[in-house]
């Protein structure tokens, strides 16, 4: 690989070979050393290749793969050169006005498309002719269909924070893209964490030989975090969550479940127990979202059932309890997870619940943690 490209870690942007134009653009925006995120894959994004980037948010990932988009397009073109796929309006948002900040000296352009806003509007840039589109990938696959956005010439492809598209359903949306897009495209994915279904994205829509990297946050829980975990069998779970409310007398509680039926199962069931409860997941609009977190920070809602779209980009200042009523998929989600309490310096409880087929599972994330996790007893005599 050429000496420019190598992923040695770089400790300045200035010793990576970038155009004048980007690098006074990089400047300006105050970089001066690249993130590890950024130093790995920027080199391999430059020469080409398909790249699968774990990483968590707030590494650097936009410029990462930013960088390379900006260099690559061409800015006279009238025509979209490069996609980049987000879950939220947002993150869509705050995506393209970095690759502009990126562009602004090699006047590269570039639209965000979601839904929710005026689509004549959008229609209407797209008309114009730009060189890079960041979307949502409803509103993405909207104007496909309408004919309004032609994919036939994309080069570049990036998916960020794919397991939250996952999180959020639109992952039959996003493969419906990558399938109108053409085959000889370079593709890129980000993902803070690397379920099944998007390892098979990676090998049905990326070539064999994309390049892998990871780039783990440090392992750190909040000090002011008490962490616990109750050994449950699977069956006994809302027994588990009943005795805890009693016990801690959760004022405000947010439970982690892994998908949106287990959402919505358990939901019901406490509204059934007569408990003040809400969902949040991807199946919700934006508003709908946007109304149940309102009510939650204002405690009109005791309990909060959410799956992984709630772990990142939460932020409540004092949220005292966190309970994880499936197991984290990994240790990275754990902290995440387990980061929505104790904000800002308060204390907070973070609780797991662990059934029977989960107790390797469970070691694992606690050794790679790092932290001692405090052992509770349940008597369970309401398993009902």
């Amino acid at each position: 690989m050429d000496a420019v490209l190598a992923a040695q870690r770089s400790h300045r942007f200035g010793e990576i070979e970038l155009p004048v134009t980007i690098a006074r653009a990089i400047e300006k925006m105050g970089f001066t050393a690249p993130t590890e995120v950024q130093d790995r894959a920027i080199g391999p994004l430059r020469a080409g290749k398909d790249l699968i980037g774990q990483a968590q948010t707030g590494t650097g990932k936009t410029a990462a793969f930013g960088i390379p988009i900006v260099e690559k397009v061409d800015p006279s073109g009238r025509f979209v050169q490069a996609l980049v796929l987000t879950p939220t309006r947002e993150l869509c948002v705050q995506v393209t006005e970095e690759i502009r900040r990126i562009g602004v000296f090699r006047n590269v352009a570039a639209v965000a498309i979601y839904g929710g806003s005026s689509m004549d509007r959008q229609v209407t840039a797209l008309k114009r002719g730009v060189p890079v589109v960041v979307g949502t990938p409803g509103r993405v696959l909207d104007l496909i269909r309408r004919g309004e956005l032609r994919l036939d010439r994309v080069h570049t492809v990036i998916l960020d924070e794919a397991d939250r598209m996952l999180d959020m359903g639109f992952i039959v949306d996003v493969e419906t893209i990558l399938s109108r897009c053409p085959r000889n495209r370079q593709t890129a994915l980000f993902s803070a964490t690397m379920p099944y279904a998007i390892l098979r994205i990676c090998d049905r829509f990326m070539d064999k030989q994309a390049e892998h990297i990871i780039v783990r946050p440090e392992m750190r829980t909040v000090e002011t975090v008490r962490q616990l975990v109750y050994f449950v069998a699977e069956q006994d779970k809302v027994a588990a969550l009943t005795e805890l409310t009693d016990q801690y007398g959760f004022d405000r509680l947010l439970v982690f479940r892994h998908t949106q039926i287990g959402v919505d199962r358990l939901t019901a069931i406490l509204a059934r127990k007569g408990r003040n409860v809400a969902a949040l997941h991807g199946g919700l609009s934006q508003r709908e979202r946007d109304k149940t977190l309102a009510d939650f920070r204002s405690g009109k809602i005791q309990f909060l059932v959410a799956t992984n779209v709630a772990s990142r980009g939460l932020d409540i200042t004092d949220l005292p309890f966190v309970l994880n009523y499936d197991i984290p998929e990994d240790a990275d989600t754990y902290v995440h997870r387990v980061g929505r309490t104790a904000r800002a310096g308060r204390e907070g409880t973070a609780i797991t619940l662990v059934g029977e087929w989960d107790l390797d599972a469970w070691e694992q994330i606690r050794k790679e943690v790092g932290v001692e996790v405090e052992e509770g007893e349940l008597k369970l005599y309401n398993r009902s």
